[in-house]
């Protein structure tokens, strides 16, 4: 898969998608016997869906989402990674409340050697929240202050518990 990366990333380029996916489905057949500790498929599950929706294919891509959530994760920064890409299809679907609930969830699995990579996934969820007019839940900060701490920067004091959020990214 490594050694295939430049050549899908460059029939991504071109938008000839069927044939990156093509691709996919080869190095997986031709090494799912190899695959003693399933990170092929578990890769090849997140290419897949960041395929289909780059490729505008959302329905698609909330399948292969939905396929890749099946596999499991090697970690919480996968979570995270499968929640904000799950979370950007249900937008495209049109299904934002869904998209909040996707990444609320994944907030809720915790790693503190994964801290610092959460900080999109909050503010995908402030950017979420705001637009369908609901507030972040101030537990959040909890989360947000963690991440200020792993990277040496105050946490920023805000009216709302979104703003400190966008703050702290900014920081």
């Amino acid at each position: 898969l490594e050694d295939q990366a430049p050549r899908i990333a460059a029939l991504e380029h071109r938008k000839q998608y069927d044939e990156a996916l093509a691709c996919l489905d080869t190095i997986l057949e031709a090494n799912r016997s190899r695959d003693h500790d399933g990170w092929l498929a578990r890769s090849v599950g997140h290419d897949r869906a960041v395929i289909l929706f780059e490729a505008g294919r959302y329905s698609e891509a909330e399948q292969a989402y939905r396929a890749w959530a099946q596999l499991g994760f090697e970690d919480v920064s996968q979570r995270w990674m499968h929640a904000d890409g799950t979370a950007r299809t249900l937008e495209a679907l049109g299904r934002d409340r869904e998209a909040v609930a996707v990444l609320e969830e994944a907030l809720g699995h915790e790693d503190p050697k994964y801290l610092p990579s959460v900080i999109w996934v909050l503010t995908g969820l402030v950017r979420l929240s705001e637009k369908i007019g609901q507030a972040v839940d101030s537990k959040w900060l909890r989360i947000a202050q963690a991440v200020a701490e792993c990277y040496g920067v105050d946490m920023p004091i805000h009216d709302s518990p979104g703003q400190a959020i966008l703050a702290l990214q900014e920081a």
